[in-house]
């Protein structure tokens, strides 16, 4: 009876070590072909089997890691040129046309009005005995002539001299009033344009393929800009037909995405207990992060054999 009791001790022993040298199943487990007996109660399973160390071959950081892609800012000038020579050629051609055309008619008109002033040019001329074409030369005698400036001056009861110069300084006052209004034009266009480039450059972080000087090509586009529309809004109100099916097509794509980046999350993780069902797969790969239990997993890893890299 005794020697009973000590082999039932015996083959405990063995059960709760693990088993026997050859094997490792429970009795009778090598003839029947079923898998090793569970593990006894006194021995704790290892909170760590399920985490994976260093950088993973696969590149899945995580359950719900996210590719991450770092782009190149493009060559703007490189993007114009294709652009106005491929796409936009026709648009770029007209635009740089009205504006020639727009300055030629300019040039035409001040031109035509110099032709039509030759004639009384020439009779200051003669009457002066200047060249015609030396306008300032023409312009400083007619000042100094008093006989422009006798009959007003002597119905406004002062000397010509004095005539003459209130005269010279409502031109002077004049002359600053036009170069002040031409100064104040080109500081409120040149704080428009900033303001229009800054909100293009935003536009485009939103939208790549928008240029503003295609854009500005549209005189619907330039009129909502001149009514204070800003560059955003008056993009998406000409092209929402584009934008919104565009927008619908993105949100579809990116839910497709992140449902397939799932399931290959979900692949990428260890079965339990021989079943297909799948658990979240930690993965830790920063060493600042890793805990005095993690370091020695990791060890024990190695020392299997395993190879970790970080």
């Amino acid at each position: 009876m005794e020697s009973k009791n000590i082999l039932l001790r015996l083959n405990l022993q063995m059960f709760a070590e693990g088993g026997g040298g050859d094997g490792g199943t429970a009795a009778g487990a090598g003839e029947t072909g079923v898998a090793a007996a569970p593990q006894a109660k006194g021995v704790k399973s290892n909170p760590l089997a399920d985490v994976k160390y260093g950088i993973q071959e696969d590149g899945v950081q995580g359950a719900d890691a996210q590719e991450t892609t770092v782009e190149t800012p493009p060559d703007r000038n490189a993007e114009f040129e294709k652009l106005i020579k491929g796409e936009y050629k026709d648009l770029f051609d007209a635009r740089m046309q009205d504006t020639i055309q727009k300055r030629l008619k300019g040039t035409k008109e001040t031109v035509e009005k110099y032709e039509a002033l030759s004639p009384t040019l020439e009779l200051l001329s003669r009457k002066y005995g200047v060249d015609a074409s030396d306008i300032n030369a023409l312009n400083k005698a007619i000042e100094e002539d008093d006989s422009y400036y006798e009959e007003e001056a002597l119905e406004k009861g002062i000397t010509v001299q004095q005539l003459k110069e209130i005269r010279r300084m409502e031109r002077e006052n004049a002359d600053l009033k036009r170069q002040m209004r031409a100064q104040s034009a080109k500081e409120n266009a040149d704080r428009l344009y900033a303001s229009w480039m800054e909100q293009a450059e935003k536009t485009k972080g939103v939208y790549p393929t928008f240029n503003l000087q295609a854009e500005m090509a549209n005189p619907q586009f330039v009129n909502l800009l001149r009514n204070n529309v800003d560059v955003r809004t008056a993009y998406e109100v000409l092209h929402k037909d584009e934008i919104i099916p565009a927008a619908m097509q993105f949100t579809a794509k990116t839910v497709e995405q992140k449902l397939t980046n799932k399931i290959i999350a979900n692949g990428a993780r260890p079965s339990e207990n021989g079943t297909s069902s799948q658990s979240a797969a930690v993965v830790k790969s920063d060493v600042s992060q890793l805990s005095k239990a993690d370091r020695e997993e990791i060890i024990r890893r190695v020392q299997r054999g395993e190879k970790i890299r970080f």
